[in-house]
């Protein structure tokens, strides 16, 4: 029997019988066994390593299994199946697979709502078990005072995830899995399992984050200095959009002058999903339009789907070999492919970025868009169709990996001068292949629509995960929070048109807006000129304890000073407080310092504080040192900065 403890996590793991159980410093939290399966059931497939080793703090588990016996291995799933001791009062910290799937931490017994079968494969991972919860990646629990994060730290091959059996009793079972997709193991060789990272010392926040570190390491994250910021023509024409439209925006944005760098055309220029080189009605030559762009002082975007193809597209009925199949149903010609999901009247498909006629394709594809239009932003959709399950051109990929070798393929084609930006991706294989990645759902010209899930086009859904997945900003890739929507002819209010103003300001993710440029009014310009510059980053407080986390704490461009968000994404309105003495930099000295009101762009005393703020509405306030000889802030930004600047 192996023990180890590091801080007040400890683990206790024993190689003979399985036996794997983790504490922290008030006692035992889960106790189980390892095990590993496959499908042929051959003799002699054992567990021949299981270390634990410390490692930023937490505990590594290494597993090794190896095939002792005579016949190949199938490998089906390794999994580690515990007993928990989190009862009635905890919370689970639940991680969606993919960009839109839906992320918070939530009472135990309480589900996020299910999904609608045509988009469940969009949305869910579709080889998990539909009868538990589960984490994709990496999860948390928390209970009075106890915490406890694991996640597995490398994704290039296999797609991991926590099965987690509660109710409102508590936690019943977690069972982390590593499932191998039937990955032959020969006679006499070693598979070595992705590591499984621990930690019962830390508060959940701050375990994500130092698991989120590890991760990125691993998988050499990419994480560009600069966030993008631009406009994007989806949230006011969607597929309506033309070539016109696109160049009165542009000539709107440089009369307005706002500092942004991106002009991004979204969906609606080609024919069909999949037939991205065949131009649609409204759009003459695309190298014009991207010329034109450029020769206004803007980088040029375009959105694509590289990997999901439409049933009506020509792609499809050219090559209806070039898809992920369903097991079973090729009976010596072409398989059925697997269902991708359902999109505006169409059935769609994922790609077999396998087969290398799809790969040659991708060249062309990419080639044509960035080589001969000119292209050097891209928006990549739909990415986890090439993650489906399923049959393969090359059998022995695992989907993870089919999912990597067309992202790779991208990566090289494009070169290192293109900006990629992923969405609709899982997240934790696209680590290192993208330089920002979409971490929610669509927003949408409206707060929420009742009776859709959680995953679905809604301002309430890309709150939540801005905010339950700022923990990867700047460590995985940079975030994506989605466009503000400022127009006042959509269905948002006041103040939720500023509190996302507000959030996508104080967490420093990508900030692009997707109104007509026409109908913004000045108000709404304001708003969006507030929220520049953008942060490095902020901080999520509460996540452990809310679905909906109410602060966000970020150092103001310029002199770094303290600024907190305080938002109330309650249906009513309600009266916050704040004490700036909670937050001061220096000794709280009240005589010292002052609070600046970035909302109302005023001078407060620093004193605790009570505001009423509307339904989901927000207040900024930074805690400054009280120098008469400068103001205390800028009423020019969300932020107060750039206070301080040279």
């Amino acid at each position: 029997m192996g023990e180890l403890s590091v801080a007040e996590t400890t683990i206790r793991y024993g190689l003979g019988d399985g036996s794997v159980s983790i504490a922290d410093a008030n006692g035992e939290l889960l106790s189980g066994t390892l095990d590993v399966a496959a499908t042929n059931e051959p003799a002699g497939l054992e567990v021949t390593d299981l270390v634990a080793t410390e490692r930023a703090g937490g505990i590594a588990l290494s597993i090794s299994v190896t095939n002792t016996g005579t016949e190949a291995a199938s490998l089906d799933r390794l999994t580690l199946s515990w007993v928990s001791a989190f009862g009635p009062d905890a919370r689970i910290y639940h991680h969606g697979y993919q960009s839109w799937s839906p992320t918070a931490t939530l009472p135990v017994g309480e589900q996020f709502p299910a999904e609608d079968p045509d988009n469940a494969p969009m949305m869910l991972d579709p080889a998990a078990p539909e009868d538990r919860r589960t984490s994709s990646y990496l999860t948390g629990f928390v209970e009075e005072g106890r915490a406890l994060t694991m996640g597995f730290l490398e994704h290039e091959r296999f797609c991991t995830r926590f099965d987690v059996v509660d109710d409102a009793d508590g936690v019943h079972d977690v069972t982390a899995v590593c499932p191998f997709e039937g990955v032959s193991l020969e006679p006499g060789a070693t598979l070595e399992v992705p590591t499984l990272w621990v930690d019962a010392s830390r508060d959940l926040r701050e375990g994500l984050t130092v698991l989120a570190d590890l991760v990125g390491e691993e998988m050499d994250a990419r994480v560009p200095e600069e966030v993008p910021t631009g406009w994007c023509s989806w949230y006011h024409y969607f597929t309506d959009v033309t070539e016109a439209d696109v160049r009165e925006n542009l000539d709107e944005l440089r009369e307005w002058g706002i500092p942004v760098d991106i002009v991004q055309l979204d969906d609606g220029y080609m024919e069909a999903f999949g037939d991205w080189r065949s131009i649609g009605d409204g759009f003459a030559d695309m190298a014009a339009l991207e010329d034109d762009i450029e020769a206004a002082g803007y980088r040029s975007g375009l959105w694509l789907a590289p990997f999901y193809v439409e049933n009506g597209a020509a792609l499809y009925e050219d090559h209806p070999d070039w898809f992920v199949t369903k097991p079973g149903t090729a009976d010596g010609g072409v398989g059925e492919p697997v269902d991708g999901g359902f999109r505006a009247g169409s059935q769609l498909y994922g790609l077999d970025t396998t087969h290398p006629e799809v790969q040659d394709w991708l060249r062309e594809t990419f080639a044509t868009i960035v080589d001969d239009w000119g292209f050097s932003y891209l928006k990549l959709d739909f990415l986890f169709a090439a993650a489906l399950p399923g049959e393969r051109y090359d059998a022995d990929a695992t989907r993870f990996e089919a999912y990597r070798r067309g992202l790779e393929i991208v990566d090289e084609t494009v070169g290192d001068d293109v900006f990629v930006l992923g969405c609709g991706a899982p997240l934790a294989p696209s680590v290192g292949l993208v330089d920002a990645m979409r971490i929610g759902p669509d927003t949408d010209p409206v707060w929420e629509t009742e009776g859709e899930a959680a995953s679905q086009p809604a301002l309430k859904n890309a709150v939540r995960n801005t905010l339950t997945r700022q923990f990867l900003h700047r460590r995985w890739w940079v975030n994506d929070p989605d466009c503000q929507l400022v127009r006042v002819t959509s269905d948002l209010t006041r103040a939720e048109r500023e509190a996302f103003a507000t959030l996508v300001a104080t967490t420093g993710g990508v900030n692009v807006f997707s109104d007509r440029i026409a109908e913004i009014d000045p108000e709404g310009r304001r708003l969006l000129e507030r929220s520049l510059p953008p942060v490095e980053t902020g901080v999520v407080e509460g996540l452990e304890g809310a679905e909906f986390p109410e602060r966000v704490v970020c150092e103001r461009p310029g002199d770094g000073a303290p600024t907190v968000a305080v938002f109330n994404w309650a249906d009513a309105p309600r009266t916050i407080e704040f004490d700036p003495s909670e937050y001061a930099a220096t000794a709280p000295d009240a005589d010292s310092l002052a609070v600046w009101d970035d909302v109302r762009g005023e001078r407060l005393p620093a004193e605790p504080l009570e505001r009423e703020l509307p339904a989901h509405g927000a207040a900024v306030f930074a805690v400054v040192e009280d120098d008469e000889s400068t103001p205390v802030g800028d009423e020019s930004t969300l932020t107060g900065g750039p206070v301080g600047t040279e």
